[in-house]
């Protein structure tokens, strides 16, 4: 408990009823709770953002290697390494780790 919401407390309850300050300090309270889920919220939304920026940029890392191998009319080891890691992007976002066939 802070201390402005310890000091209105003990005020009320010395000098009056505190029904009215009752009321503005639930209502301090609920704001404070509902900050602290933002915060919550906005954790959450910058760990997916970088999680879908992952994914992006290993896209166009696919697109690279697909139109180098094309371009040269073979296949090199590249596509494999780009394989493990598409492989350890998905695992990761399912939150297990596993062993890669």
């Amino acid at each position: 408990m802070d201390e402005i919401t310890l000091v209105t407390t003990l005020s009320v309850c010395l000098f009056g009823s505190g029904g009215i300050v009752l009321w503005l300090l639930n209502r301090l309270a609920k704001k404070s709770d509902d900050r602290l889920a933002y915060a919550k919220d906005l954790r959450e939304i910058k760990t997916t953002i970088s999680r879908i920026q992952m994914g992006l940029v290993m896209a166009l890392e696919n697109d690279k290697v697909i139109f180098k191998s094309l371009r040269t009319h073979e296949i090199n080891g590249e596509s494999e390494e780009q394989e493990k890691k598409m492989d350890d992007y998905f695992l990761s976002l399912l939150g297990s780790k596993g062993e890669h066939t």
